[in-house]
């Protein structure tokens, strides 16, 4: 039989924060701000948006005499590295726009709940029309808090990374950490005594994917503007 979850548990919410957590009581009502950033996008926008960073970064090196021109045009090195590093911010601010734009986010978002409801934003990320779903905690069967574990120099650390939320009626909403702070969602669960269970489970390849194709990009792309100003630097470094 699983132990019964307590709040006082450091070992899962030792670096928990959010607005309110030191004046929660039974008859709190929290509001958790919603992050949009890590929202996906559809395959073939983020593959565009993903590749389109990576070829400007090997554009320098893949143009026959780029490099080897700059010595007559000491002013191009700068111009272009000046032009790459602007792109990082210019491709997240795209990214932002196209979220919004995709899942028809028109105001904040935020997630509310209490010892007796719950309210999402689902904006077609659970299959519902847009808007707030409502719940009441009657109408909730189980929560199932699934979560992956990492061991860094004998430390467990453990990364809640989905929920799935049973309902009476036997429907499933599925609740991904890139669309939800799972963390505070998950204390105010066990604090506010919903049934919740745990489930031990390894990243799925869905979300290590997500994971490469919004990172890497930007990460070697970087690499790649540090490397060209490294070759033409006429320090020699």
């Amino acid at each position: 039989m699983q132990e019964k979850l307590t709040v006082d548990d450091e070992t899962w919410f030792g670096s928990t924060y959010f607005k309110g957590i030191k004046q929660l009581n039974s008859a709190s009502h929290i509001t958790l701000k919603m992050n949009s950033f890590f929202y996906p996008l559809k395959v073939r926008t983020q593959l565009v948006l993903s590749a389109g960073l990576l070829l400007m970064g090997l554009l320098p090196f893949v143009t026959p005499g780029a490099i080897s021109m700059y010595p007559k045009f000491p002013e191009i090195p700068l111009i272009v590295a000046i032009i790459n590093v602007c792109l990082v911010p210019g491709s997240l601010l795209l990214r932002h726009y196209l979220i919004k734009r995709q899942y028809k986010i028109e105001t904040p978002q935020r997630c509310h709940i209490s010892a007796a409801t719950m309210s999402l934003p689902i904006n077609s990320l659970v299959n519902e029309p847009d808007g707030q779903l409502e719940l009441s905690k009657g109408d909730i069967k189980q929560v199932e808090v699934i979560y992956n574990v990492q061991t860094n120099s004998g430390n467990s650390i453990r990364t809640v990374y989905q929920v799935n939320i049973n309902l009476v009626s036997g429907k499933v909403l599925n609740l991904d950490v890139f669309h939800y702070p799972l963390k505070n969602i998950f204390y105010l669960l066990v604090y506010f005594n919903y049934p919740v269970t745990l489930t031990q489970r390894r990243w799925t390849m869905k979300y290590q994917l997500h994971v490469v194709v919004l990172i890497f990009p930007v990460l070697a792309h970087l690499a790649l503007t540090s490397l060209m100003v490294l070759l033409v630097s006429p320090f020699n470094l």
